[in-house]
């Protein structure tokens, strides 16, 4: 009996050969073939954290699956074992498996994840959300030999030095300090052109720039299905103390990505979608769309940072931040108090 399976997309990463560690700092799109899925397939994926990746080992020469058993690695000083006991390319049906995170999933078919370990190109069979339930039932034990394999796999080296170890007790304990109400405009951040910002004393917030001249409408957004920019994400806020914890100070917060960076409780609770807040004299509104990590902002503040900002209470307390939308154009400047408004009030 033989089975004849038909990808559902291809890997693109920047890693072109089969190279064994390291592979948490590789940042991979799955472009779905939609001649073969409809775009609605991936809706509702974005919920989860985490997927399981199927795809095909294509580059493995079939002459060379191994059947019976082998030294992992090719490495003598561990112990000869069966292919199936370990989790080597070079398997019967070239068929890998790996649970990884879920960055985004956007517009076109394109679902953006770390910690993929397949080169560009590689065929993609299937995708899967990854649920907690099917995780491991009871002890997990394992050989030591695959253990140490296993120890650079994900992450090779030390993190850079301005790289941060977050402390989620004493961390969260800092950013629950700010206020409820009363919030202050501690940063903005106009982002000229990709990569570029300018911290600025004083800003103009507008109906159809957001910040102006910030790139965000000339940017447009990969979420949206022509690539325009989306109104619900016209203005990206973030929590200054949690910023600067990850960033270690002031200096590089400006990195975040984000254009307002406030002294103000960023929670659901205190700030649903459809609240109004009075920065200056204008007025923004929360709205109902996710702000979570990208991979730049975990290129430059580390996985650790980033794990601990989408972790359970991480996203909880919105710690990535909020994004909104300005209702009322106006002048802000740096210092500026931030209350809430009443929903109802006029926007003119």
């Amino acid at each position: 009996m033989s089975f004849e399976m038909v990808p559902i997309g291809v890997v693109r990463n920047d890693r072109s050969t089969a190279i064994d560690d390291d592979w948490d700092r590789v940042n991979s799109s799955i472009q779905l073939d939609l001649d073969v899925l409809d775009a609605r397939a991936t809706d509702g994926l974005r919920a989860f954290s985490h997927v399981e990746v199927v795809y095909v080992f294509d580059q493995v020469d079939p002459a060379g699956v191994e059947r019976a058993s082998r030294h992992p690695r090719g490495n003598p000083e561990w112990p000869e074992v069966g292919i199936l006991a370990q989790r080597a390319k070079d398997r019967p049906n070239r068929i890998g498996v790996t649970v990884c995170e879920l960055m985004a999933v956007r517009s076109g078919g394109v679902v953006e994840v770390r910690g993929l370990d397949a080169i560009d190109g590689t065929p993609v069979l299937d995708i899967k959300p990854y649920m907690a339930e099917f995780g491991p039932r009871g002890d997990v034990l394992q050989p030591q030999w695959s253990h140490e394999l296993m120890r650079s796999y994900w992450t090779e080296g030390a993190p850079p030095d301005h790289h941060r170890t977050p402390d989620p007790v004493t961390w969260r304990e800092e950013v629950r300090r700010s206020p409820t109400d009363h919030g202050v405009l501690a940063m903005i951040v106009r982002r000229p052109a990709v990569g570029a910002r300018e911290v600025l004393a004083t800003g103009e917030l507008s109906l159809t720039d957001g910040l102006v001249g910030d790139n965000w409408l000339a940017r447009g957004s990969r979420s949206s299905a022509d690539g325009s920019a989306e109104l619900d994400a016209q203005l990206n806020i973030m929590n200054i103390r949690c910023a600067r914890l990850v960033a270690g100070g002031d200096e590089r917060v400006a990195l975040a990505g984000d254009q307002l960076f406030v002294d103000l409780d960023l929670s659901p609770s205190n700030l649903p979608a459809g609240t109004r807040l009075c920065i200056g004299t204008a007025v923004i509104e929360v709205t109902a769309k996710p702000h979570t990590g990208c991979a730049k902002f975990t290129q430059r503040f580390g996985l650790a940072a980033h794990r601990w900002i989408n972790g359970r209470s991480g996203q909880q307390d919105r710690l990535r931040g909020i994004c909104a939308k300005v209702v009322v154009a106006g002048d802000i400047a740096a210092g500026d108090g931030i209350t809430k408004v009443d929903s109802s009030s006029p926007t003119t």
